[in-house]
């Protein structure tokens, strides 16, 4: 009986050992790729470690992986992702100019850009709380709110005049590093110290780990939904009002592959679609990655259709391998 007992404990600890061996190599093979792309890169690609290409990865990383932190609420809650970025994005950053233009200050505009976006967010996230899909929630609204721009903005560019000077945020540095790059810090902090020390932070997890459980143990599914998705419009409203200061301009059609890219980050930094499982700092180290594969195929030349099937590629093998081996990790 003894020597059963035995057995059986052996045969626990080695399935243990071989599970967290599985999830630390989940969690280290996104920065181990990183790091691999950036020695790749430097033989590759002339200069590569120049200061400024370094400063475009992260400019390029900070608006993206703004808004990939505040989705993975969304995707950590068990609601997937929001197809509507792009459309939400662009709509923010016209009330910035608009609201800039009309009050000449960029604070008050961005504001009410941050505002708008919070508010779309809360009307989606209350219609997801009452049991409907998100994806097409998500989609239908992004459709709505691109409509209601194109028609406001009659399909052409919206800029500043040039007595109204909206382009501090993006021209402000601290200590030498871009303002977008420190708050894309910043913002990824405060994101993973709330979903992870915080009573809403284990809600949202608990709830995508079982919705069921989460709702007898007394979490408000319709709340912590409406509140995953105000983290979600944060990063939206602060990364359109970024966006609209480096440009200066916006038209409804922009950024049109913003809302794969964040997804791509998403997914790519490991957050189960299921929920219950990521960060965002693993989130923004998505970003970071997708950012970088981007900019060493541009300083390569290759050409724009090989680039997004590169990168496409590149994202589904390496969530094939998350998923796998976060399956592996919990057998």
């Amino acid at each position: 009986m003894t020597t059963n007992t035995s057995i059986i404990s052996t045969g626990f600890q080695q399935r243990a050992g071989v599970r967290r061996t599985y999830n630390v190599i989940r969690n280290a093979a996104l920065p181990i790729l990183i790091v691999l792309t950036f020695i790749i890169a430097s033989f590759s690609v002339p200069h590569f470690f120049d200061f400024n290409t370094i400063r475009a990865i992260l400019l390029s990383a900070s608006i993206t992986g703004i808004i990939a932190v505040g989705m993975t609420a969304i995707t950590l809650s068990g609601n997937m992702f929001s197809l509507g970025v792009t459309a939400t994005t662009v709509f923010s950053a016209v009330i910035y100019i608009w609201v800039g233009q009309a009050s000449g200050s960029m604070y008050v505009a961005a504001a009410a850009a941050i505002a708008s976006a919070v508010a779309l967010g809360i009307a989606q996230g209350y219609i997801v709380g009452l049991g409907l899909n998100t994806v097409i929630v998500t989609l239908a609204v992004g459709s709505i709110v691109y409509g209601i721009t194109a028609i406001l903005t009659k399909g052409q560019v919206v800029q500043a005049e040039e007595n109204v000077h909206l382009e501090g945020f993006a021209t402000f540095a601290l200590f030498g590093v871009p303002l977008p790059i420190v708050v894309f810090l910043v913002f990824t902090v405060l994101a993973w110290f709330l979903t992870e020390h915080t009573m809403i932070g284990r809600n949202v997890h608990l709830l995508g780990s079982n919705r069921e459980t989460a709702r007898n143990s007394g979490i408000s599914p319709m709340g912590t939904t409406i509140w995953a998705f105000i983290a979600f419009s944060l990063g939206i409203g602060i990364a359109a009002v970024l966006q609209a200061s480096q440009m200066h301009q916006v038209q409804a059609d922009n950024l049109p592959t913003l809302t794969m890219d964040v997804v791509a980050a998403v997914l790519v930094g490991g957050t189960a679609v299921t929920g219950g499982d990521g960060s965002p700092i693993k989130s923004a180290i998505g970003a970071l990655f997708i950012a970088t594969i981007q900019m060493v195929m541009v300083l390569l030349d290759i050409p724009e259709g090989t680039r997004y099937f590169v990168l496409g590629v590149v994202v589904l093998v390496l969530v094939v391998i998350l998923h796998l081996l976060r399956k592996a990790g919990t057998r």
